[in-house]
Order: C-alpha cells, then sequence, then structure tokens
C-alpha cells in the first residue's frame, strides 16, 4: 500500500503576534513573513498593546520578546496562559540571553520555545511552522472534544 500525504492541518491565514521592541527581530520576522501568504503580522511594542490585541482576536502563535518591559515578557505569558482563549496559543519567548540556562527557564515558565536574539530568519521560520503545526492540533482537538 502506498503511503498517502498528509494534509497540513495549519488555516489558510494564521495570525502572529510579535510583542516586542527592537526593530533588528520585527526585521528579521518581516523578512521571514515577506514570502509567506499564510501569517498575518500583528505587532505590540509593549505589553499593554499585546494584551488589548489578544483581547480583539486570538492570535495562532505569538513571539515574544522576554526582555520587553520593566518586568519582562513572563508576566505577558503568565497572563496568556490564565486566560482560556489563549490557554493553550504556542507563545515563542526571544530573549538576548544565549545561555542553556535561559532557554531552560523560559520552557519552565511556560514559553513553548526559546529563541536567542539575533534570531536567524531560518530558525524562526522553523519554530514557526512547528508553534503553528501545534496550534492546528490543538484547535482540531478542542473541536472535537466539543462535538461530542
Amino acid at each position: 500500500m502506498a503511503a498517502q500525504p498528509i494534509a497540513k492541518t495549519t488555516p489558510s491565514r494564521c495570525r502572529l503576534l510579535y510583542a516586542g521592541d527592537r526593530d533588528e527581530s520585527l526585521a528579521v520576522v518581516k523578512q521571514v513573513l515577506a514570502g509567506r501568504k499564510d501569517l498575518e503580522l500583528w505587532r505590540a511594542a509593549d505589553i499593554d498593546t499585546a494584551l488589548q490585541l489578544t483581547r480583539r482576536g486570538r492570535p495562532d502563535v505569538m513571539l515574544v520578546n522576554v526582555d520587553l518591559g520593566p518586568d519582562g515578557g513572563v508576566p505577558l505569558m503568565k497572563t496568556l496562559r490564565a486566560n482560556a482563549a489563549t490557554h493553550a496559543t504556542p507563545i515563542l519567548a526571544l530573549g538576548s540571553d544565549t545561555a542553556p540556562q535561559a532557554a531552560a527557564k523560559s520552557l519552565e515558565a511556560g514559553f513553548f520555545q526559546y529563541l536567542a536574539q539575533p534570531v536567524q530568519p531560518g530558525t524562526l521560520a522553523e519554530a514557526l511552522d512547528y508553534a503553528l503545526e501545534f496550534a492546528a492540533l490543538e484547535e482540531a482537538e478542542q473541536s472535537f472534544k466539543e462535538s461530542r
């Protein structure tokens, strides 16, 4: 029996919320998204704006600078995890610390993945694809549960 290709489970147009104030990181995000018609970029330069955007519509994946604001991005992530609408949304951490402990600390705090700055376009593209696939599977599982 021949193997059948597995259809992608991601929706046709996904929303990426980038919460960060570094122009260099935003430039890489825009570079990665330049050729992609499946992703729409939402940008928040601060934590309050990020929370406002998540209230208007749920992003499919988030990229949060953990160095954002006086307290960093961890309080934002914890607020999003406490919200029923965003509790399972993959949140990628973007940080300036390249030590392995920084990645471990971010994962322990609840982030989906840690990316050290300056982030490379290929690394970011792979992380986004992985997070979007995860988000699509989570959404399909939730829909299945609700239909029962």
